[in-house]
């Protein structure tokens, strides 16, 4: 399984995110919007030109902006949180 954040330093939905999968020893590749270009332009496909942020993708699965209870499903669904 491939997990991948597009986020933004200091965001607290993208910090809690990441902070749960080190936590849980979750692989995942973490995309800073502020500074990675290819990201940024993945973010404007996704959002209609616009850049938004957190975006969670899970193998081809793609979750935009979710929040801290859609996060908490996702996890649980995948078997990553009891």
């Amino acid at each position: 399984m491939k997990i991948t954040i597009y986020g933004k330093k200091g965001h607290a939905h993208t910090v809690a995110f990441k902070n749960f999968l080190r936590m849980a020893e979750i692989d995942f590749e973490y995309k800073d919007l502020a500074i990675d270009i290819e990201a940024q332009n993945h973010s404007k496909e996704l959002y209609d030109g616009e850049i938004k942020f957190p975006t969670l993708i899970v193998d081809e699965e793609i979750y935009k902006t979710p929040t801290s209870d859609v996060f908490n499903k996702i996890m649980k669904d995948l078997k990553l949180r009891g």
